[in-house]
């Protein structure tokens, strides 16, 4: 048996983890407005990770469906986003307003304004139920056309609410190589194509640092909420790469089914995941005290995100 501070298996960090620049700009604005007088509002997370928002709610903020009963205080706009419009009836019924939104995503709003004033039709790449994507959208005075697949490109070619003349765009959180098959598609079937690339960069490089690890370990472990886009969208590109890809919010979520077989582990994050959480992942595995046996490595379906074996 070697000494319990060796571990018995590998692991290997992929790439930066914890928050990136736009979630720590969130939080640190979040956390200023708290220290002042008055209540402070907020509609929906701050940003995606169940420990980020209890904290700040244990300092005083308020959660709150609606902010269209609110006429004082304070009220932090998440770092999503939200329609312009939304934020100008806020600040014109009385309400102060903290501007969190993330930089990035600032951008990917102005390059959807720039699009349709240079007379695109935009189309837009991602969720259409993202708040990210609301608030893109509710800038625009036109409505765009809003596609996370090929299925649905083609829905839009065949009910022929696909122009000829298309401005692209794509939710800063989504992977670039997971848009690669709609981009090729469109460019064939439309004359003038634009294309504003409006991927975040942090995203970008945590993606390609993620894979590469993904791609030379046995198992990989994507640490983050659940309800993270780029969480989401990290694991599902990883997955593509090692079908053994596990996505937890927590180290509590891993098991001996998990950790009995693997010899070599990587770990990589979500943007809005704290260091702290990663770090207890990252004990848990180096703690396993049975060695790795590889013969009882799972059938790989068991780390499908649909899955309900024991994850």
């Amino acid at each position: 048996m070697p000494p319990l501070d060796t571990p018995l298996r590998t692991i290997e960090l992929a790439g930066q983890v914890g928050f990136c620049f736009g979630v720590k700009r969130a939080i640190h604005l979040a956390e200023e407005a708290l220290e002042s007088n008055g209540t402070v509002y907020i509609s929906g997370d701050l940003v995606h990770n169940a420990t980020v928002t209890s904290a700040l709610e244990a300092r005083g903020l308020v959660r709150t469906d609606t902010l269209n009963d609110k006429k004082e205080g304070t009220v932090i706009v998440r770092a999503h986003g939200l329609p312009a419009g939304e934020i100008r009836r806020l600040r014109d019924s009385g309400l102060q307003v903290v501007d969190a939104t993330c930089p990035i995503v600032h951008h990917a709003q102005q390059a959807a304004l720039t699009l349709e004033q240079e007379g695109y039709q935009v189309v837009i790449i991602g969720d259409a139920n993202h708040a990210e994507i609301r608030g893109i959208v509710g800038t625009m005075t036109t409505q765009p056309l809003v596609i996370d697949s090929i299925e649905e490109l083609r829905a839009a070619k065949a009910s022929h609410r696909l122009k000829r003349k298309v401005g692209v765009l794509f939710q800063t959180t989504h992977a670039l190589a997971l848009c690669k098959d709609i981009v090729s598609e469109l460019v064939f079937m439309c004359k003038d194509v634009r294309i504003i690339n409006t991927i975040c960069r942090p995203v970008q490089q945590r993606q390609d640092a993620a894979v590469d690890v993904a791609r030379r370990v046995d198992l990989m472990i994507i640490v983050g909420s659940r309800t993270s886009a780029n969480t989401i969208e990290l694991a599902a590109l990883c997955r593509s790469h090692n079908p053994y890809t596990k996505h937890v919010e927590s180290a509590d979520e891993l098991t001996d089914a998990d950790l009995g077989w693997a010899r070599s582990v990587g770990i990589a994050s979500g943007l809005s995941t704290p260091v702290a959480t990663v770090q207890a992942v990252c004990d848990a595995v180096a703690a396993y005290p049975h060695p790795p046996r590889f013969e009882a490595r799972p059938d790989p379906t068991a780390y499908r995100p649909e899955s309900r074996r024991g994850h």
